[in-house]
């Protein structure tokens, strides 16, 4: 062989090993993003700090492990085609795990930031309400008109805004009076033009049958919103020594609102108690009439608004924030709580949809033929999927029932454990996006951010498996003053013996046993009865009260939250024309009541 030839042989070889290299760059590729993705994947677990160490190790072992055989195999192994290929998909298969996983805990770590961060205001939100049919539509409008007030039950937020309309350079004239029945029907004869509402009562307004349709034939001509500082102790908790070990006690505080966790303090419609005991894995969740009759026991520093004894329905404390719900429960049944966790309309019908709903079984004695929350068709014996509206609409319900409110409580209790059976199931692997954006805004607690994580250390390192035990208190129905709302209402007695069952119950579940050992000798049925339900079909004189809970919607001006947001920095009170003011000075009144 010539040396020409001997030359062009070993350029031949040459380009071959540099043709070989040049066939690799994506497999290269592959190597190193799966590599770097593995390496932020790790990095996040341990930033995480939701993972037990020893879960962690494990992982990253088994994951480093897999990409070296994955590696090495690809690289130096695989010589044909075919399985340069089948590697090269395995490979991409993984760098796609390790995006997702590292998706999967950025989502979980932002949403954990967010739920154990509480807010550090609170709005109250003020309104000026007219009839509809009254052309009053703006705060122009309010010029020479009557406004009325009941200064006695909301004196500063009410004087702050009409302040707001003075220096607006509103005139207008004041009306007094002393609760808010006489309010609106001044409202509803024409003695005034509009009245001033502080927005918390419109809920109480909501659940009287004379003003039921309040929030369909009036609106809003001007809304102030101001927000106070939440003060540290204005939600503390009464924590245990080690979460993952001791038994304790979450008051579930459901609010008859929607939109932000962050608005004025609303009614509590719904309240659930859930004893955890993690060395059992046991929950038990006692839930409570909305309308029990019980002793306000009003926030630290706010005793002048309630007086000792005053008395009221459980619904009505919210209005003076969980912390007054928490310790009016604690009070009636002589338990301590440990935590509490509020949510609202809103957070069921987000989590619900964003589990792409829950599988409801409604056993004969639950079933509806209409679900008069919303004016659906109900849901009959047997299985259901059912979206976030329904599953709240379900929970809500108490006209398609004898016993109403002692039914919707257990309604509650099936629609939490449908949710808790959807999280741990595998459709959440596909939804955990949207649940994660879900939960973020879905619900607000006192339980530290240590002390959450230690709890779900515990649960993924142990993975117990829990039990549900349920208890349900129920009382005789009446009509009582309720000091809150300044008027008689509708009401559910305070049963003392089925009190002290549920007490058993709850130091049964605290000492490692199960509630079951307590005896209910209440003579109550805590499971459905067919004849407690109210058919379409049945005679229309049966005697029950359609108290609907209308959904309603008001006017709000997105710039309120604007200002906030750009000037959260101070204590601001914020009007239409964004109009702060420091401090208040009290108003001067003349003898012909002519405004301020």
């Amino acid at each position: 062989m010539s040396k020409k030839d001997i030359e062009l042989s070993h350029d031949v070889k040459g380009n071959s090993k540099k043709n070989k290299k040049k066939r690799r760059p994506i497999s290269k590729f592959l190597t190193v993003f799966m590599f770097v993705a593995l390496a932020l994947l790790i990095l996040q677990m341990v930033r995480l700090n939701l993972l037990p160490f020893k879960l962690i190790v494990l992982i990253s072992a088994v994951f480093i492990i897999l990409a070296l055989i994955v590696t090495l195999m690809m690289h130096y192994k695989a010589k044909k085609f075919f399985s340069r290929l089948l590697l090269g998909l395995i490979s991409l298969c993984m760098c796609v795990a390790f995006a997702y996983g590292n998706y999967f805990i950025y989502k979980t770590k932002d949403t954990f930031d967010v739920v154990t961060s509480l807010a550090d205001k609170r709005a109250i939100t003020t309104s000026i309400i007219a009839l509809k049919d009254s052309n009053i539509t703006s705060k122009a409008d309010l010029k020479n008109k009557k406004i009325g007030t009941v200064l006695e039950m909301d004196k500063e937020a009410t004087k702050r805004t009409l302040e707001a309309l003075k220096k607006d350079e509103i005139k207008y004239s004041t009306s007094d009076y002393s609760n808010l029945d006489d309010l609106v029907n001044a409202l509803y004869e024409g003695s005034v033009n509009a009245i001033c509402l502080n927005e918390k009562y419109r809920d109480v307004l909501h659940e009287t049958e004379e003003y039921f349709t309040f929030n369909t034939i009036t609106n809003v001509a001007y809304q102030n919103v101001h927000y106070v500082e939440k003060a540290a102790s204005e939600n503390e908790s009464d924590p245990v020594r080690n979460i993952t070990k001791d038994a304790f006690t979450v008051l579930v505080s459901g609010n008859d609102s929607y939109g932000s966790l962050q608005d004025s303090n609303t009614r509590s419609d719904a309240n659930m108690l859930l004893t955890v005991n993690p060395k059992t894995g046991t929950i038990l969740m006692t839930s409570i009439p909305r309308d029990y009759y019980v002793n306000l026991v009003c926030p630290e520093g706010d005793e002048n608004s309630c007086p000792e004894e005053s008395k009221d329905k459980l619904t009505h404390t919210g209005l003076l924030g969980i912390k007054s719900t928490e310790k009016s429960i604690e009070n009636a049944l002589g338990i301590k709580i440990n935590y509490n966790v509020r949510i609202n309309f809103s957070s069921v019908v987000n989590l619900v949809d964003a589990l792409d709903g829950i599988d409801l079984d409604i056993k004969e004695g639950e079933e509806c033929d209409i679900l008069y929350a919303n004016m659906q068709p109900g849901l009959s014996v047997g299985k259901h999927h059912v979206d976030g509206e329904t599953a709240l609409a379900f929970a809500r319900e108490r006209h398609a029932y004898l016993n109403g409110d002692n039914q919707r409580v257990k309604n509650q209790q099936k629609v939490f454990k449908a949710i808790f059976k959807r999280v741990v199931s595998p459709k959440m692997i596909t939804n955990y996006g949207k649940f994660m954006d879900a939960l973020a805004v879905a619900f607000d607690t006192n339980i530290s951010a240590n002390e959450m994580s230690d709890f779900i250390k515990y649960e993924l390192g142990s993975m117990p498996k829990w039990k549900f035990e349920s208890y349900s208190i129920s009382g005789d129905s009446g009509n009582e003053f309720c000091y809150l709302a300044q008027t008689y209402a509708s009401i559910t007695y305070e049963n003392e013996l089925m009190n002290q069952i549920a007490r058993d119950k709850i130091n049964a579940v605290l000492e490692g046993k199960s509630s079951d050992t307590v005896k209910d000798t209440s003579g109550s049925v805590q499971e459905p009865s067919a004849d407690n339900v109210i058919h379409e079909s049945n005679d229309s004189s049966t005697d029950y009260n359609y108290d609907y809970d209308y959904d309603y919607s008001y006017s709000y001006d997105p710039s309120y939250q604007e200002s906030y947001d750009t000037q959260n920095s101070s204590n601001e009170d914020y009007s239409n024309s964004n109009t702060g003011y420091d401090s208040y000075e009290e108003p001067s009144y003349d003898d012909s009541n002519e405004g301020y």
